[in-house]
């Protein structure tokens, strides 16, 4: 039957010298028993590594919050297709021209006109 000896921890501090230095001192050093060994420990770690379960919900997260804006976003735009500017002019004609159109081609519809819009109403 081999008896558990107790183990004792020792902590050594030094601000000019490195801790492998110490420890090679002190492994080299023919002073001690048999029985006694000396071990280098390297302090924990104060930061946790990931846990997969949490990545992962965080991804799907990050996902499902990205798919749900870029839907919103194509959704808006295909909504905004189907809206209409209407310019009523001073006749009482109605102009109806896509939400999207550029302000170029609208100057130019408008300069073939040649009438004043009385009221624009827009999407």
């Amino acid at each position: 039957m081999v008896l558990e000896l107790p183990k004792w921890r020792v902590i050594v501090a030094s601000d000019s010298r490195a801790a492998e230095d110490v420890h090679g001192e002190l492994t080299r050093d023919g002073s001690w028993d048999s029985g006694i060994s000396v071990e280098l420990e390297q302090p924990a770690s104060r930061f946790r590594t990931g846990d997969a379960a949490i990545l992962v919900a965080t991804i799907a997260a990050a996902s499902s919050a990205l798919t749900t804006l870029v839907t919103g976003i194509l959704g808006r735009g295909a909504a905004k297709e189907g809206q209409r500017i209407v310019i009523e002019l001073a006749s009482g004609a109605r102009l109806e021209v896509p939400a999207g159109i550029e302000p170029a081609e609208l100057n130019r519809m408008l300069g073939l006109i040649r009438e004043d819009p009385q009221r624009i109403l827009l999407p």
